[in-house]
């Protein structure tokens, strides 16, 4: 899944008053690949209060309750313009008898 190379909005609020950080926050970035509790990730969104939103390789949000803490997750890899996520496909040989 291909994702934009960086945030293009800025700010937030009818005359742009609140900044949106960009960067990284504990260490983590929108958009890297993480694991948690043995499953892998991706960062969806993250708070300042040190928990992030995750969703998976589709965009989909994972609802995690308690919500994910950036102290129990590690990183896997950076933010890249592609997200790519490993799966084993069931092989389809057929077997005629």
């Amino acid at each position: 899944k291909c994702v934009s190379d960086g945030d293009y909005q800025q700010t937030k609020g009818v005359r742009s008053e609140q900044v949106i950080p960009t960067g990284k926050l504990f260490g983590f970035r929108k958009f890297d690949k993480i694991q948690y509790k043995g499953e892998e990730y991706f960062i969806k969104g993250r708070m300042s209060s040190g928990y992030a939103i995750l969703m998976d390789i589709e965009g989909n949000k994972v609802d995690l309750k308690p919500i994910p803490k950036f102290s129990k997750m590690q990183r896997v890899s950076a933010r890249k313009s592609w997200m790519t996520i490993q799966k084993t496909i069931p092989s389809f040989y057929l077997c005629v008898i």
